[in-house]
């Protein structure tokens, strides 16, 4: 008798988990596809449970959880505050020890495939199932979830408004565990023409709007040379054929240790890049609760009076002024 009392009331707290979800409590949703890449998902859905939001997946870095991205990056504060869904993507250590994103893995990056695909399937779900806009979606990552995600907005542009890249690699920069490493180091050799041509070859009866992309990057990254931003800033200039030169602030918003560059492409930015100086292999944080706050120190996250989460979400139009 007492189990089936906790059954039905483990039951009733499932049902009701969206009304009750505290801060960084993420839903798991099991039955959302084939899941050919045998990932987890996670969703969380902001307070005001309005109808019609935006979605943003976020893709966690190696030896991450989705529950550790979410508490350390700030999104779900982002969520309430400005009512749009996060989707939150689980690796599985069966598919890699380290719950690495496969990014240089041909079958889980392969369009309609593996990891990708399960990715996508997600996706679906959501707008499917909880009233998801879908002209508004978008999708950041770090690490080799910035990897992740770059392949998402290559395999899948008609999908995505905006992503953002943190820390990242370029789009099939690698296709095994040996020439990942070397790609990490910005030690891909290929011309400007054939980095663009990855995603543009990826694509060849797409005829609409490529999403905008906006990337992070620490200077000092051990892991991830910086050179790695430089070539998804050209990746995506040439996918959408830009020919005019950035916009480049030193001291972006006051701060002495970033510089933004911008792409403009009919009055509109459609490529970010922040280089933060004096940061390694990690996401940049500001905690605190004034407007362009947030975020918490970690392992993979250091205070550097800059809220990346925040400046994603505002490249991505997201931010309720």
């Amino acid at each position: 008798m007492i189990k089936k009392v906790q059954n039905i009331i483990g039951l009733f707290l499932l049902l009701t988990s969206f009304q009750l979800i505290s801060q960084n409590n993420l839903v798991e949703i099991t039955d959302f596809g084939a899941n050919k890449g045998n990932l987890e998902m996670y969703v969380y859905k902001p307070i005001n449970n309005d109808m019609g939001v935006p979605l943003v997946v976020v893709l966690h870095g190696c030896v991450q959880t989705a529950n550790e991205i979410a508490e350390q990056s700030g999104w779900n504060n982002l969520a309430d505050s400005n009512n749009f869904m996060v989707l939150y993507p689980q690796q599985k250590v069966e598919n890699n020890l380290n719950r690495c994103f496969n990014w240089y893995e041909n079958a889980d990056i392969s369009k309609n495939n593996g990891e990708s695909d399960t990715i996508r399937e997600m996706i679906q779900y959501a707008i499917e199932n909880f009233d998801i806009d879908p002209t508004k979606i978008f999708v950041s990552g770090m690490s080799a979830g910035g990897a992740m995600a770059n392949v998402l907005l290559a395999n899948y542009p008609n999908l995505f408004d905006s992503g953002a890249v943190l820390s990242g690699i370029p789009f099939k920069a690698a296709n095994d565990i040996t020439t990942a490493y070397v790609a990490m180091q910005g030690k891909i050799e290929k011309t400007n023409e054939e980095w663009v041509a990855s995603i543009g070859n990826n694509n060849l009866n797409y005829k609409g709007e490529y999403p905008k992309i906006v990337i992070f990057h620490g200077t000092d990254d051990p892991f991830v040379n910086i050179k790695n931003a430089e070539i998804i800033e050209m990746q995506w200039k040439g996918i959408h054929k830009i020919a005019t030169e950035p916009t480049i602030v030193q001291e972006f918003n006051g701060n002495s240790d970033i510089t933004q560059t911008t792409y403009f492409k009919n009055n509109c930015p459609v490529i970010e890049k922040y280089e933060i100086n004096n940061l390694g292999h990690a996401m940049a944080v500001d905690p605190g609760t004034e407007k362009q706050q947030g975020g918490n120190v970690a392992k993979f996250t250091v205070d550097k009076n800059f809220h990346t989460t925040y400046w994603a979400a505002k490249f991505f139009g997201l931010i309720n002024d």
